[in-house]
């Protein structure tokens, strides 16, 4: 990233999971600012420098970014502010099969550390 004449620096980002599916916040639905549910949460990205925090948004055949400050309230779902042009909503089911995905993807992780 060049920025007014100084050197590039390339940042460190990186996913954070959680090991229990729905966690604090992994696998709660996400609901947008017009009251639909347009999916789950995926993971927690955090880059730095300059320091950002996002939530990765699964929803049907897309995947989205939601910066922190776009969230509203995490309780037994996580709340945006806006309206997720990204999503399409989704049916309860769906979101049951997106979460079944996600259990299935970290489990596949956390086996190929051991």
């Amino acid at each position: 990233m060049m920025s007014q004449g100084r050197e590039s620096f390339s940042g460190v980002q990186c996913e954070l999971y959680e090991l229990t599916v729905p966690g604090d916040l992994v696998g709660k639905l996400v609901i947008d600012g017009a009251a639909r549910i347009v999916g789950i949460v995926r993971s927690v990205k955090l880059t730095l420098p300059p320091a950002r925090i996002e939530i990765v948004v699964k929803g049907l055949e897309v995947e989205f970014s939601v910066d922190i400050s776009n969230v509203s309230a995490v309780g037994s779902v996580v709340q945006l502010k806006n309206v997720a042009k990204e999503a399409e909503p989704l049916e309860i089911k769906d979101a049951q099969r997106l979460r079944k995905e996600l259990i299935e993807e970290i489990r596949t992780m956390t086996s190929n550390i051991s």
